[in-house]
């Protein structure tokens, strides 16, 4: 894989990502959050586990430690998502799309990293974008679901920035299992927690759209989605794979027909304030790609010479 290929993959599991909410829809108010993270964190295992068995005996106690904490990180992520998930797919889209926002920040704080200027302006650009996107109104970040989705946002850039630095130095496919394997065990406990504090018993609903949610969630995102994205991001820095997975509020908005038409889901309204958002968004992010900088620049000078 080189860094194009990288960058095409990291593009289409953002697609996945983007169609998750119309799945996530599908789950009642009713059933444990985290009886959904153990059921589909374990579909997501299974698949992992079939794929790379043979890769378990290069096992080692650095990666099994490293598969633990982003076992943390990710089901912080995906609890918050739950929690915030009932603002609608393109509000939900946006506010998760700004997780690149942490990621300097973070970078800074645990590895010293400082980001480059056209980095910075390029996220800047981005966020301003993402401003138009939500129709330039401010008075929904007021809603806890907002407040969950921002504690997501946090959990996912702390995410990204380890999934990049332990990738580069350990066996991705290891890292998958382990992430997978912990994240059901944590998620299963808490399950039995929660089923002992409320005294209900831990069962799950048999209505068709909430395995149908199961399916996508534990196949696509829990499976598939980290695997393509360790690999990846082996050949692309935290910041701009951030970026790339920011695109996903683009891509909610431009398969939102497409999903009312499959799933029934809430159709999302595109006006001209979005359209104008998601093309600042695009030039943001060719602004923060040092190589599409430096390649337009040669082009200007060459055209001027």
């Amino acid at each position: 894989m080189n860094r194009s290929e990288a960058t095409i993959s990291l593009v289409i599991i953002t697609f996945f990502s983007a169609s998750q909410y119309a799945f996530l829809a599908g789950v009642p108010d009713s059933v444990p959050q985290f009886s959904f993270l153990f059921i589909t964190g374990l579909v997501g295992f299974l698949i992992t586990a079939f794929l790379f068995f043979n890769e378990l005996s290069r096992l080692d106690k650095k990666q099994v430690l490293q598969g633990f904490l982003m076992a943390v990180e990710t089901l912080a992520f995906n609890l918050f998502l739950l929690l915030g998930s009932g603002v609608g797919a393109m509000v939900s889209s946006c506010v998760v799309s700004a997780y690149f926002m942490f990621v300097p920040l973070f970078s800074f704080l645990l590895f010293r990293e400082k980001p480059e200027k056209h980095v910075l302006l390029g996220s800047a650009v981005v966020l301003v974008g993402l401003f138009f996107m939500m129709g330039a109104d401010i008075s929904g970040l007021l809603d806890i679901n907002i407040l969950y989705l921002l504690l997501a946002d946090g959990s996912f850039a702390l995410y990204i920035i380890t999934a990049g630095h332990f990738s580069a130095r350990s066996n991705p496919a290891l890292l998958v299992m382990g992430e997978r394997f912990f994240g059901c065990v944590m998620a299963l406990c808490l399950w039995v927690g929660q089923s002992a504090v409320t005294h209900t018993p831990m069962t799950l609903p048999a209505e068709p759209a909430f395995w149908g949610s199961v399916l996508f969630i534990g196949i696509f995102m829990r499976g598939m989605y980290t695997v393509v994205q360790l690999y990846a991001q082996r050949y692309i820095d935290p910041m701009r794979a951030s970026l790339i997975f920011s695109t996903e509020i683009i891509i909610t908005m431009a398969i939102s027909p497409l999903l009312t038409l499959l799933f029934g889901a809430a159709p999302e309204t595109i006006t001209p304030m979005r359209i104008a958002g998601a093309a600042v968004m695009v030039a943001g992010i060719l602004a923060a790609d040092g190589d599409f900088v430096a390649g337009l620049k040669r082009r200007l000078r060459h055209e001027a010479g």
